[in-house]
């Protein structure tokens, strides 16, 4: 009958020793929330060793796994970027992860690169169409950045114009308030003195948007410019005045042999107003 209590104080220390040892080995195992950087993995550290060797398609396969592991894999997406984009020959998987790069790492000092990577991926992107798209494409995309310019130049003026008003209200209400406190007053009439002055005009190359020198002109004052293979109306612009902006001028002078702006071949002989 003794036994018994001892038996269960056994039972008691037992129990006891045990809890604390399952409680020493809970705080060994690493928490799941506890976030994991992907340059530990070993998946990435192989990929890094694949690009070493030029293994490029176990490489990449490394690289995939690491995004398909973790949630946060920047430095992964970079890699099979540059991987889709210079070894797959896929731009447009290789600008999915260029992008998602940017969106993890929007400010980093490799993110004005990575900008520069997307947009050479969407021009080898832009090769796969037939030529003659592609050109329309380039010619396309030379037009936006003129467009998006002139937006800016736009909006700048705008802002110079509600400026230019909101002084000239101020002045007109300073100018009727002071008027209302001064006593009317008439000056007397001063002799009219009358004189002419001829004004001799400025010459051509002085005027604003005076056109620059042509690459071939003809008898008249109208200029002319032979189309070459490779031309297109904004690359002409560039050529013949140093800027790309005037490519709907050139359009405008033409329209009697251009139906629309890519109806050009070479050969032709275009005015360049």
């Amino acid at each position: 009958m003794s036994s018994t209590p001892i038996t269960l104080i056994k039972l008691r220390l037992f129990s006891a020793s045990l809890l604390v040892g399952l409680l020493s080995l809970s705080g060994c195992v690493q928490p799941s929330g506890d976030k994991v950087e992907e340059k530990d993995l070993a998946s990435f550290k192989s990929g890094e060793d694949y690009l070493r060797q030029g293994r490029h398609d176990q490489a990449l396969n490394s690289f995939l796994r690491v995004i398909e592991s973790t949630a946060v894999a920047p430095e992964s997406h970079l890699y099979a970027g540059q991987l889709y984009l210079d070894h797959a020959k896929d731009p447009v998987l290789a600008i999915y992860h260029f992008r998602e790069y940017l969106k993890f790492n929007p400010t980093s000092r490799q993110a004005p690169l990575v900008r520069e990577l997307i947009d050479t991926a969407k021009k080898e992107f832009a090769r796969t169409f037939p030529a003659n798209l592609f050109d329309a494409e380039l010619e396309r995309m030379d037009m936006l950045d003129v467009i998006e310019q002139k937006d800016e130049e736009i909006l700048s003026l705008k802002k110079e114009l509600a400026r230019i008003k909101a002084e000239t209200n101020s002045l007109s209400i300073r100018l009727q308030e002071a008027q209302s406190r001064t006593p009317a007053y008439t000056a007397p009439e001063a002799p009219v003195v009358s004189q002419q002055r001829r004004v001799q005009p400025l010459p051509r190359s002085n005027l604003v948007g005076g056109s620059q020198a042509a690459p071939s002109s003809t008898g008249d004052s109208t200029a002319t410019y032979t189309v070459v293979a490779g031309d297109n109306l904004v690359k002409i612009s560039r050529k013949v005045y140093g800027t790309p902006n005037r490519f709907k001028d050139i359009f405008e002078a033409n329209r009697d042999v251009m139906p629309n702006m890519n109806t050009l071949s070479v050969g032709m002989k275009l005015k360049i107003p």
